[in-house]
């Protein structure tokens, strides 16, 4: 009992001085769901792999899921701790920090409080400078379009919704679109980048940016970010991130971009051929090889529309070179398995209807391919697959109060290459405080 008694007046001791001079907020989110999943044939062991941390089932016509390695099942987890200083320096200075420790609700076993958002800074009422791992401002307004953001409804990285991780990550297809399996029938990593899904993190909507400086102003309505990767040890070197918003009383838009200069990024030829990283993929010799346009790049804009006290509608397009659809393809000519740099655009719409404790809410997206007739994606016979996919999700939410509601849903995506195809139905628990 005295040892407790000593610990005690010890942390009291060390944290009664930042009480006195700062401003410490603990905020955060505990999330639980589970899902219904069914994926296209073919593709099985890859979504398996990806959504439970690497345990495969033999059959995965429909499987019921509550657990991955991030807390959700399709892409990274909301559950978080959240800590926020705020310390007044004077003269209108402030000095700033956050930290958040995300965790797994559904298995938390050893994975408790992994990194998230780690950062410190400086601001004034219109200005603020940070540094640190921070949220990508490409990703920051996604939640103001979708809804169902960080469930298992979202549009990130979905067949027909929004740019993301899950169809940017350097895995192996086979002209069928089927990944590639290695001796022990887990996906095979190859392409273009090594640990692509890490190095380009954050610069689709979803992911941080690690070692990565912030400035920002904001006057009235108006605010604007910039980010640039300034380690030259990462991955993510020659990155660079932009976001414009105006926010007014009954809408908000904003313009988004993302770039990173392929240049600066350790390849890997294992996989991929070279005519991606020399740009020679052309027809005969019309076009010459553009060795320096090794960049990739996303851009977006978008806006969310409150049309009365119940009624918000959420609009979006998107640009996307980097976490697109059709990220591996075959070239005609040659045969070889590339990396398509031209990625494709994706429209994506939203509703959501308030109604006392009750929202329903549903979003709809196309992804528009940008391949041209020199690429293409066959299948096993040799017949050209198309890249267009929809995708939509509809759900109901129930407030018990502005901290605690349940959810059930369904999304589905329909592609004309049908190895993409998928659907999910949820329901789940969310609790902010």
């Amino acid at each position: 009992m005295n040892k407790k008694i000593l610990a005690l007046a010890v942390a009291a001791t060390m944290a009664a001085p930042m009480a006195t001079h700062a401003d410490v907020k603990v905020s955060g989110i505990v999330q639980a769901e589970v899902i219904s999943l069914e994926v296209a044939d073919g593709n099985e062991k890859l979504y398996a792999g990806m959504a439970n941390g690497g345990k495969q089932f033999d059959d995965m016509d429909r499987q019921t899921l509550t657990n991955d390695h991030l807390g959700t099942i399709l892409n990274e987890g909301p559950n978080h701790f959240k800590f926020d200083l705020d310390e007044k320096l004077g003269g209108g200075l402030s000095a700033e920090a956050r930290y958040i420790g995300a965790f797994n609700a559904s298995g938390n076993g050893g994975q408790a409080l992994v990194g998230d958002e780690a950062w410190v800074g400086l601001r004034t009422p219109n200005f603020h400078v940070r540094y640190g791992t921070l949220t990508g401002v490409y990703k920051s307004s996604h939640t103001l379009v979708d809804p169902w953001a960080f469930t298992s409804l979202q549009a990130r990285g979905t067949g027909g919704g929004m740019s993301g991780e899950y169809f940017n990550i350097p895995v192996v297809f086979k002209a069928n679109g089927e990944a590639v399996l290695d001796e022990n029938g887990n996906p095979k990593i190859g392409g273009i980048l090594v640990n692509q899904s890490i190095s380009q993190k954050g610069l689709t909507n979803d992911g941080l940016v690690s070692g990565a400086l912030e400035l920002g102003i904001n006057f009235g309505g108006f605010s604007a970010s910039i980010q640039g990767i300034v380690d030259d040890t990462s991955n993510m070197d020659g990155a660079g991130l932009l976001e414009l918003r105006y926010t007014a009383p009954q809408f908000t838009m904003w313009l988004s971009g993302a770039y990173q200069d392929l240049d600066d990024v350790t390849t890997d030829l294992e996989n991929i051929g070279t005519d991606f990283l020399n740009d020679t993929i052309r027809d005969d010799d019309e076009q010459e090889a553009e060795e320096d346009n090794l960049g990739l790049g996303n851009w977006k804009i978008g806006g969310q529309f409150r049309l009365g006290p119940m009624l918000t509608l959420g609009l979006q397009y998107e640009d996307a070179e980097i976490g697109a659809l059709d990220t591996y393809v075959i070239n005609k000519r040659t045969g070889e398995t590339l990396r398509n740099q031209d990625g494709g655009a994706y429209i994506l719409g939203s509703l959501e209807f308030n109604r006392n404790n009750i929202s329903i809410a549903g979003w709809v997206s196309g992804y528009l391919s940008d391949l041209e007739d020199k690429i293409a994606i066959t299948d096993s016979e040799g017949n050209e697959l198309g890249e267009d996919a929809l995708s939509w999700a509809v759900g109901l939410k129930y407030l018990f109060s502005k901290r605690t509601m349940v959810y059930a849903g369904y999304r589905q995506t329909d592609s004309d290459n049908d190895f993409r195809d998928e659907n999910v139905a949820t329901m789940g628990i969310r609790h902010v405080f």
